[in-house]
């Protein structure tokens, strides 16, 4: 998916309702990345880290000689956080975790195309658009140490964006991570295939009243009766089966999964921590799929806490 070089331009200055509630962070910015594609808008939580300089005296304290000039070393380049969120979210949906992660990184938060105030994609696009889409703006950025944080959705783009240009990720963590076949009971298995059937029959009945758009809406989940517009963008990405690709992940990965996730249960997990080549599956008890980022937001930030320190160094 090659395109010319992104531009960047400013975006109005108010912010929405929700970022003004949950942004903590006096000096995050605003910015729309156009790249022969949607606009994407990004929401940049600058580094709010303290210079901290080291002596003969121990860490963290100053010169024994106050007059003696400080050695001149180039400048250090942030270590990066990038968080992509999840289906029919918006970037505010992890604002509140990347405003306890500013300090000592440059946190840049995603409206993917077709949410928040990114554009629409031009096209039926499966998440191997979205990460290329991503890896345009990415180039943009000073390449310092980074991490693709993502929440279901945004897991399978960066599955996509790790396998498809590993020169751009040192590590992936997933939240409820999406992608794969879901394990079925023989009781599950066989009641879908009446669904299915029932669906297949229903949807031919135009005389009876039901016509193929009023029985999808009837069968299909929540996400795909609220996609609108994105609908067929949904459903490009639901079958997508991210075996390959997960295989080709060659970055170190933090799995994180809610133990009552009903959408993305903790056995996916197990599977993308077989496919990974390097992956750590860690369970959250009592969370689900959505509320392992409220709930359970404070554990969430203390797992990429441990995982930025192995990634970035501490």
């Amino acid at each position: 998916m090659d395109s010319a070089p992104p531009t960047v331009t400013r975006p109005p200055t108010p912010q929405t309702a929700a970022d003004a509630a949950n942004s903590a962070a006096a000096s995050a910015t605003s910015s729309t990345v156009a790249n022969g594609g949607p606009y994407l808008h990004v929401v940049h939580l600058p580094n709010a880290a303290p210079v901290r300089r080291k002596s003969a005296n121990g860490p963290d304290t100053a010169p024994a000689d106050a007059g003696t000039p400080a050695p001149q070393t180039a400048p250090r380049i942030v270590p990066q956080i990038i968080w992509a969120h999840g289906w029919m979210h918006t970037h505010a949906n992890l604002l509140p975790l990347a405003n306890t992660c500013t300090h000592g990184c440059d946190n840049y938060l995603l409206d993917m195309p077709g949410f928040g105030r990114s554009g629409m994609p031009p096209a039926t696009w499966g998440t191997q658009d979205y990460a290329d889409h991503a890896a345009a703006w990415l180039r943009t950025l000073p390449r310092g140490r980074r991490i693709w944080v993502g929440h279901s959705f945004g897991c399978r783009v960066g599955l996509q964006l790790a396998a498809r240009h590993p020169d751009l990720l040192d590590g992936l963590f997933l939240m409820a991570a999406a992608g794969l076949p879901r394990r079925r009971t023989p009781t599950e298995r066989f009641t879908r295939g009446c669904r299915i059937a029932a669906f297949k029959t229903l949807k031919h009945l135009n005389w009876l009243g039901f016509g193929a758009e009023r029985v999808r809406r009837f069968f299909g989940s929540a996400d795909y009766a609220n996609a609108g517009p994105l609908r067929p963008v949904f459903v490009s990405v639901v079958n997508e089966n991210l075996s390959d690709v997960a295989a080709r992940v060659a970055c170190p990965v933090h799995l994180l999964y809610g133990e009552n996730d009903t959408e993305t249960p903790p056995s996916m997990g197990q599977d993308f921590a077989r496919l990974l080549p390097h992956a750590h599956l860690q369970v959250l008890p009592r969370f689900g799929h959505l509320d392992i980022l409220t709930a359970g937001g404070h554990q969430a930030v203390y797992a990429l806490d441990t995982f930025c320190e192995e990634i970035f160094g501490g």
